[in-house]
């Protein structure tokens, strides 16, 4: 959903359904239900906030800061999203972390290695919320469920099958469950990421990188589903 601003008096609500939600209503089993929805702040740069103080700040982003469309591709759309907490003072957010023995020093996620005799690749990752200082993570951001985004021509999450997979992006959505919680009371959660099968010399020619195509490098994300927190990590897929 987006606002679209046609003139000076006239501010227009553009609602789209996503493409999972057409082929949901498409299927027309009665299984098209919207049970909640979610708003979010994509387009604001909170630094004109921190420029010009909150007053003037307020009116600048009101006032100048364009619109997006409606997306109806769900892996482009709420990526900031808003938040509803329970206790009004709070004054700071958790973030996510991931751990993962994979992760090398430059925060780039590796999958294979150069001396792998067969291409095959599995990796353990953690999830976990974390904040600074010694304040506890109010209930309300304290994730019990997280979305996890991965790039399915070359990924695939472990033992879990995908909630759905675009046709054009082919971004597949899988959904985890937290399986503890830290001190702070900090969401935790533990999954696997595995290599597709078939990634040949045909796949690194067409999607590998320009300059070294024994790589294909993409993105993969994890959002909290109650904290609306989201974590962009960097995967490389190495071919021996």
């Amino acid at each position: 959903m987006g606002f679209l601003d046609h003139s000076t008096n006239n501010i227009i609500i553009d609602a789209v359904l996503t493409d999972m939600g057409r082929k949901m209503l498409s299927d027309n089993q009665g299984r098209f239900r919207i049970a909640f929805f979610s708003l979010a702040d994509d387009e604001v740069d909170y630094q004109i906030i921190k420029k010009f103080g909150r007053a003037v700040g307020k009116e600048k982003i009101s006032k100048n800061t364009p619109i997006f469309e409606a997306q109806t591709l769900g892996s482009n759309a709420l990526k900031y999203r808003m938040l509803t907490l329970p206790d009004p003072n709070v004054i700071r957010l958790p973030s996510v972390s991931l751990i993962s023995d994979a992760r090398g020093a430059d925060d780039v996620v590796r999958f294979g290695t150069e001396q792998s005799v067969e291409f095959t690749s599995t990796n353990q990752f953690e999830v976990r919320q974390t904040i600074v200082g010694s304040t506890r993570i109010p209930d309300g951001v304290s994730d019990v469920t997280f979305t996890v985004l991965l790039p399915d021509r070359f990924l695939r999450m472990s033992n879990k099958t995908a909630i759905s997979v675009e046709k054009t992006t082919r971004i597949a959505t899988y959904s985890i469950t937290r399986s503890g919680t830290t001190e702070k009371n900090g969401a935790t959660a533990t999954f696997s990421l595995s290599t597709q099968g078939g990634l040949d010399d045909t796949t690194f020619t067409i999607y590998g990188k320009s300059n070294n195509k024994k790589v294909i490098s993409s993105i993969a994300s994890i959002i909290g589903d109650q904290s609306g927190i989201r974590k962009d990590f960097t995967i490389e897929i190495i071919r021996p």
